[in-house]
């Protein structure tokens, strides 16, 4: 294993947060540091550095054995993280609206219209760049910071609108009210829009996640447990 990274080469911390933002590396994925170690060409150090630092953004999570895996978020914490991005993306409207120019406008417009003929991994991966762009329009340098993190952690549910059907199309049509409301010089509009975004993706990703999971039947829990039990004794 070759212990000497090149100066070019990414950081550890780089690489897995976008496995991670992508999908790559599953929630639950445990992350073992040697594998990791091996694979990047670097010692257990920076590796076990990294996943402190994805630790403290919440992309990771240490169990009482030491080890490290991708956060499983439940749905409440969907909840509480889209309902975050929202807040952040609406407090800065008033910096993206003082700030874009209508270059600023164009790029955005260009993005948009090329997400039209997009879908999946590719469609994701444009809408994160759009939503990077109006961080940095923003002209607020510390809560974009807190925006970028919160919207590196919540891209992985996004990328399961695939199997939300419509949720692409209104979420474009949504991204050109924004660049309407921004023409205008209406930063409550896009204030508005911009929270009405998250809160509406969460609520789509609740609700999808919700079909995934079967209902729990408490009665045919206790059913089980009962014959579990009465198997044990009769043994």
């Amino acid at each position: 294993m070759n212990q000497g990274r090149n100066s070019a080469d990414p950081l550890v911390a780089d690489v897995l947060r976008e496995s991670i933002r992508l999908g790559l590396l599953e929630p639950g994925k445990p992350l073992i540091q040697a594998s990791i170690a091996e694979a990047m060409g670097v010692s257990r150090i920076p590796v076990r550095e990294a996943l402190y630092t994805l630790a403290a953004e919440g992309l990771v999570i240490f169990g009482k054995d030491g080890g490290a895996r991708v956060i499983d978020l439940a749905v409440g914490d969907i909840v509480e993280l889209w309902a975050l991005r929202g807040l952040l993306e609406s407090h800065m409207a008033s910096g993206i609206v003082r700030t874009a120019t209508p270059a600023n406008v164009a790029v955005l417009r260009e993005i948009v219209d090329a997400m039209d003929d997009l879908d999946g991994p590719a469609w994701s991966d444009s809408n994160y760049t759009f939503h990077q762009e109006l961080h940095r329009l923003s002209d607020m340098r510390h809560v974009a910071a807190v925006a970028g993190r919160v919207l590196t952690m919540t891209d992985p549910h996004g990328r399961i609108k695939v199997s939300v059907p419509h949720l692409e199309a209104k979420m474009n049509a949504q991204h050109r009210q924004m660049l309407d409301a921004l023409v205008a010089g209406d930063d409550a509009e896009l204030a508005r829009l911009l929270q009405d975004h998250s809160t509406g993706i969460a609520a789509a990703l609740v609700e999808y996640v919700a079909t995934l999971v079967p209902p729990v039947d408490p009665k045919a829990i206790a059913t089980a447990t009962a014959q579990s039990l009465a198997d044990h004794l009769n043994a």
